[in-house]
């Protein structure tokens, strides 16, 4: 299995949610913005940046929405750098 399969399949899973907050718990409070975003957490984001659409979320950061259907499917996992992205442009 390569790198990319194993990473697609971890965000796949039912239990990724868990193993995102153990790794938090385990890195720290600060490293917790390295941590890929879970689905729901996404879907909270949007809500927070007043997104109400994935096209509007989508040009926001400039991806495709498609992209973001993939992310709020799970089919895909956030990337990090997205993931940081996103819990700053929350946080401001």
């Amino acid at each position: 299995m390569s790198a990319a399969q194993n990473s697609r399949e971890i965000f796949t899973r039912p239990d990724c949610s868990a193993q995102i907050a153990a790794s938090a718990k385990l890195t720290g409070e600060r490293d917790a913005m390295l941590v890929s975003m879970h689905p729901e957490e996404l879907r909270e984001t949007m809500e927070a940046l007043g997104c109400t659409t994935q096209s509007a979320l989508a040009a926001a950061i400039g991806v495709d929405r498609s992209t973001i259907s993939l992310w709020l499917d799970g089919r895909v996992g956030v990337p990090r750098p997205v993931s940081k992205l996103l819990r700053l442009m929350r946080a401001l």
